[in-house]
């Protein structure tokens, strides 16, 4: 059996591989010409059925041109996935990672997500993004990447199809926080209310003062995937998402994710207490 390490590696290898594909329109023939391989042997690489030799990955990158931080992080990654020794030097004005996480989001049907502190990245305002890039330290043409990058990702709610279908649970101190100020805020919470309209978007909000509860303290979204491929759990860290999908994992996220949306206000609710809090965001 396929170790979860290695399958979250070709998840996220086989997407992005894809992407740069598309983006380079470069036909699948060509690839086939390039690897010497069947298109089936293709279509299994960018699906993660199968994995891709280091010598494969090097002339595919080459074949799509990939800039340099972008062929390290994929290199370091498959080098991971067949238990080599890792490098680590990551450059780059969009990070690598970063890039990885969103091909395997855009491909996703569905995501569950939870937070203390923030709100998914789908749901969040060109000004609240700003406000929390630019408290991280990012500014200039790097902030504007990144921040375009970001806004990209709502078009998955409402522009493709099938849509992604989002359900989120977010705190109550995360929508009193205040990133930004209280007009930026203000706007972000109408933002969630008006996508909240959506059928593929529900949103319930974990009251103050509701206790513990079993993502107390974590940012997490489980990732269900298309094409039999397996779910992937990511957790945010400062350094980037790591992902799991060992089936223990996604088992054990699922059961948490199930008590946290059980012990949060109802979607009804939920409405009523957002509609609350923009009101009281002056």
């Amino acid at each position: 059996m396929t170790s979860p390490h290695r399958s979250a590696a070709r998840i996220q290898i086989g997407t992005t591989l894809r992407r740069m594909r598309e983006e380079t329109g470069v036909p699948r023939e060509r690839v086939g010409e390039v690897l010497h391989c069947t298109l089936t042997k293709i279509s299994n690489i960018e699906n993660a059925i199968s994995g891709v030799k280091q010598a494969e990955l090097e002339k595919l990158l080459d074949l799509y041109q990939a800039d340099e931080a972008t062929r390290e992080d994929l290199l370091t990654l498959n080098s991971e996935a067949h238990r080599r020794r890792p490098k680590s030097k990551i450059g780059g004005t969009i990070q690598p990672w970063l890039r990885r996480i969103l091909d395997v989001e855009a491909i996703a049907t569905e995501a569950l997500y939870s937070s203390f502190e923030l709100l998914p990245a789908v749901l969040q305002t060109e000004h609240y993004t700003r406000a929390l890039m630019t408290g991280i330290g990012l500014s200039g043409e790097v902030l504007e990447k990144n921040l375009q990058l970001r806004l990209e990702r709502q078009a998955l709610l409402t522009d493709r199809k099938p849509p992604l279908k989002l359900w989120a649970v977010v705190s109550e101190p995360a929508l009193r926080a205040g990133i930004g100020g209280p007009e930026v805020m203000r706007d972000q919470l109408k933002h969630v209310l008006a996508l909240t309209e959506l059928e593929n978007v529900v949103v319930q909000v974990m009251p103050q003062g509701a206790g513990a509860h079993a993502l107390t303290g974590t940012t997490l979204t489980l990732f269900r995937l298309p094409n039999g491929m397996p779910s992937l759990v990511s957790v945010d860290t400062p350094f980037g998402d790591h992902f799991e999908d060992g089936a223990n994992h996604v088992e054990r996220a699922t059961r948490w994710f199930d008590h946290t949306r059980a012990k949060a206000s109802g979607v009804e609710e939920s409405r009523e207490l957002l509609t609350r809090i923009t009101e009281e965001t002056t």
